[in-house]
């Protein structure tokens, strides 16, 4: 009897290890069940179609960080003189982690009035207060730990603005042929299959198209609110109002790549690093013999 309870616990432990945890907080966000890219193919008496879709997963191979920098001054030339002077530093301290000068581009964005206000009794007048000055700095890099570096190197010199990080890849050619030939073995697989199963013949040359696609991680990512809140109703009059301040939730994000499960091939599958995913989609249509 002990032997029985004992196997009965393990079985719900493997089925809840297996479906009570696999969602995660991500739930919180608007997440749906798509579709649109599911197999399929279209067989009639006079042609065969199907598509093909083969997936690469692939570290980047270079990375470049947009930081934005500002400053205000009153005149121009002081502003000018600041905000260079920033980026000197911080450019000449990130060359202690290996970053070089030609790696690094400074891209100037915009020079701007500002503006304030005197006030006094029932009285706001607006001024002019200085210049502001905005410039981003590009910086190259093929290795993802100089990010880290870099961010916390721009924060001794007043830069937190991390505009964006894009990611490359040197070999997107062969990548693409790659691609393409384990595209073309399963097309033919795939058309034996269907060939046979449905008692058709093929003749002819097939016609078919590709499309190649290149999904960068930034474009990737979905946010997402996790709490659980309680719903009050408040009733005022205008000489008694009441004021609800509204307790800060956590809003995070999270990298939702291609779901590999629309692809009949994926190169280097289940990976858990965040990088570049590659997609070759070829659509291939076969003439049928009608006479059979």
């Amino acid at each position: 009897m002990k032997s029985k309870k004992v196997y009965l616990i393990l079985v719900f432990l493997a089925f809840y290890s297996s479906y009570g945890q696999i969602s995660g907080n991500s739930v919180y966000g608007n997440n749906r069940y798509s579709n649109e890219n599911q197999k399929s193919f279209s067989l009639t008496d006079n042609a065969l179609t199907f598509k093909v879709k083969v997936m690469m997963n692939k570290k980047a191979d270079r990375l470049t960080i947009t930081l934005g920098v500002n400053e205000e001054a009153s005149t121009v030339a002081t502003c000018n003189s600041q905000i260079n002077k920033r980026i000197n530093d911080f450019i000449a301290q990130i060359s202690k982690i290996g970053i070089k000068r030609d790696a690094i581009y400074v891209d100037f964005i915009s020079q701007t009035k500002v503006y304030d206000y005197t006030l006094s009794t029932n009285k706001a007048e607006e001024f002019e207060k200085g210049f502001e000055i905005k410039k981003n700095i590009i910086i190259a890099t093929n290795n993802l730990k100089n990010i880290d570096a870099i961010i916390e190197t721009a924060s001794q010199f007043k830069i937190y603005d991390i505009i964006k990080v894009d990611y490359f890849a040197d070999n997107t050619n062969e990548i693409y042929n790659t691609l393409f030939d384990d595209a073309l073995k399963i097309a033919e697989s795939k058309k034996n299959k269907y060939l046979k199963s449905f008692s058709k013949r093929s003749v002819g040359n097939p016609s078919a198209t590709d499309e190649f696609t290149i999904i960068t991680p930034e474009s990737q990512y979905k946010k997402y609110e996790a709490f659980e809140g309680s719903e009050l109703q408040t009733y005022y009059d205008l000489s008694n109002a009441v004021m609800k301040k509204i307790a800060r939730k956590n809003k995070t994000f999270y990298y939702d790549g291609i779901a590999e499960s629309d692809f009949d091939k994926v190169i280097n599958s289940g990976t858990s690093e965040v990088g570049m995913q590659f997609i070759v989609t070829l659509t291939i249509t076969y003439k049928l013999d009608t006479s059979l």
